[in-house]
């Protein structure tokens, strides 16, 4: 993955020289304590970026959306088994109004007023406005309009009125940030580039724009139809991509790193997710290898083959298979009727698991996207294929959206993936079955469903966006979470939302109500945002599950040739 240029080391020095500097100069000492001075852009920013890196890229990022997106799976503790923790959602809510908004908007007052800063102040909405399009689409309404100040009651906004805000935040932005004006003279992000700003400006309101467009149909569609005016002002290539980065410093190490590397409990370690390594195999996507690290000791399969390419006579066959993912929860429901001794998973340890690539996703200096050019591409498609706007068809942007992916990550093969059934623009495959034969990796002729999977496939990563995908589209057939840990039954689906901490009921409570009444009167997991498509939930126990082999079997091919071809150590039993 591409690093930019500027590390957070810097920014986070800089910071902290600031808020502890020296008083060698008398001149200092003799200063009036009554006074203060305010703090630039610059520096505000650079903590408001750190702060959120670790939050939403960190914290929030493997505790909640890697598991709701289905990217990671089997790890333990309450939120990635579905449920949550008081004292993290405190922490989580205050680091986000007091450690990363206040400092946006700090800027936004203390600068607004000054020609000199009007790219700065441009900037910060924007931070301000992302930040916010993810509290509102994890929590529903929030305080908005009146936050940010000294006062403890703050009333929350709509989910309606906080997208509104937002979406005109970064209109202004987009619209007015002045390419050759003021820059960032420490920009972790774009490094001072105000082009690269402008497109992820317009970028994000695309994104978000599209997020609403089932729950306020008129305001998506008009700020889509605005943006997709002029594509040349939207993320262009993977040099535009906008991502924040951590650092090979301790103090800026990455929350995997710093959290699972370091450790070195391979119990700990976050797998890769059983159904999206399915999809993998399905469709023999060679980003598998960008996406994951094999297991570090493969389990071994057997499987039947033919004895060579184009025999007739099949041979039982056993060799190991790198790369299968952990289901979210092992146990079957009691209902199904299994018998344990026809699981293939049985007795599978964590060390047979593949995990997240180590040197994208698990390194001490890892990138966060927030957006790139081939989620811009789906996005893009999705547009066209309402009719709001855009210079090429949706099955053009679709293929763009898969070759940006593979570029990004410098991978071969693009053209040969998108000519397999169920890839190929018009066709549909039937997938292999999961483990318990609940759900398959098959993909539908529907152009929509096509862009919501290579969407989740290629935004490995970015969990949030992919649960909010999900919510609003209903398209990606994924399992339940066989083990929650909410003690409301033997399955949960994703949650559809997270509670407000109880801290807001406590300090802020007159307004919390509200909130919860916007809500629908209920402050609960399972409780719908606007955003969120209605659906019926599958009645599991009802389903004929039953264990299968599919999501291994074949796995380099149909016959021991293939076998040799990718230099597998195998053995035929006799």
């Amino acid at each position: 993955m591409k690093k930019m240029v500027y590390k957070l080391k810097s920014l986070v020095l800089l910071f902290v020289l600031i808020s502890f500097s020296c008083t060698d100069d008398l001149t200092e000492i003799n200063k009036d304590p009554n006074s203060f001075n305010v703090a630039e852009p610059e520096n505000l920013l650079a903590h408001s970026v750190k702060q959120t890196l670790d939050l939403v890229g960190g914290d929030m990022n493997f505790q909640m959306f890697l598991n709701y997106s289905h990217y990671v799976g089997g790890v333990g503790g309450q939120f990635p088994r579905f449920f949550f923790t008081e004292s993290a959602l405190d922490d989580w809510w205050r680091r986000m109004n007091i450690g990363i908004l206040k400092n946006t908007q700090e800027i936004i007052d203390n600068f607004s007023d000054n020609d000199d800063y009007s790219n700065r102040v441009l900037i910060a909405k924007v931070w301000k406005s992302y930040v916010y399009s993810i509290m509102v689409s994890t929590f529903g309404p929030v305080p908005m309009k009146s936050a940010l100040g000294t006062a403890t009651e703050v009333p929350y906004d709509s989910e309606e009125a906080v997208y509104t805000e937002i979406l005109t935040l970064l209109k202004e932005a987009g619209d007015n940030i002045d390419v050759a004006g003021d820059k960032l003279s420490q920009d972790a992000v774009f490094a001072g580039d105000n082009t690269k700003w402008i497109k992820f400006a317009n970028s994000l309101r695309l994104k978000i724009a599209l997020r609403i467009s089932g729950a306020f149909p008129t305001l998506s569609e008009t700020h889509v139809r605005e943006v997709m005016s002029d594509e040349s002002m939207l993320i262009s290539n993977n040099g535009d991509n906008a991502t924040i980065s951590w650092g090979q410093d301790e103090e800026n190490w990455s929350y995997p790193y710093r959290r699972f590397v370091t450790v070195a409990d391979a119990a700990q370690f976050p797998k890769m997710n059983h159904t999206f390594m399915l999809y993998m195999k399905t469709y023999q996507d060679p980003r598998v290898t960008v996406f994951s690290d094999p297991a570090s000791q493969p389990r071994l399969f057997l499987d039947s083959l033919y004895e060579s390419e184009g025999s007739t006579n099949k041979v039982a066959v056993v060799y190991p298979v790198p790369y299968i993912g952990t289901p979210l929860g092992f146990a079957p429901l009691a209902a199904w009727d299994l018998n344990g001794n026809d699981n293939p998973l049985q007795s599978t340890q964590d060390e047979n698991f593949a995990t997240p690539k180590l040197e994208n996703f698990m390194a001490a200096d890892i990138d966060y996207p927030i957006s790139t050019i081939a989620e811009v591409n789906f996005l893009k498609a999705e547009a066209a294929l309402k009719g709001w706007g855009g210079t090429s068809t949706p099955e053009q942007y679709y293929y763009a959206g898969i070759d940006a992916s593979f570029d990004q990550y410098s991978v071969g093969g693009s053209a040969a993936y998108k000519e397999r059934d169920g890839v190929k623009w018009g066709t549909s495959s039937t997938g292999d079955r999961n483990v318990h034969g609940i759900v398959t990796s098959g993909i539908s002729a529907s152009p929509l469903e096509k862009i919501v999977v290579q969407r989740w496939l290629s935004g490995f990563f970015q969990g949030h966006d992919i649960w909010c995908l999900q919510r609003r589209t209903r398209l990606l057939n994924w399992d339940p979470h066989l083990s929650p840990d909410s003690g409301e039954g033997d399955y949960q689906h994703i949650p559809e939302r997270m509670i407000y901490p109880t801290s807001e009921a406590a300090l802020n409570g007159t307004a919390y109500e509200v909130a919860v009444g916007m809500l629908g009167g209920i402050d609960y997991l399972y409780t719908p945002l606007k955003i969120n498509k209605s659906y019926t939930p599958v009645v599991w126990e009802n389903f004929p599950a039953e264990y299968n082999t599919d999501f291994y079997s074949q796995y380099y091919g149909d016959s021991v040739d293939d076998l040799i071809a990718a230099g597998v150590t195998y053995e035929i039993q006799e």
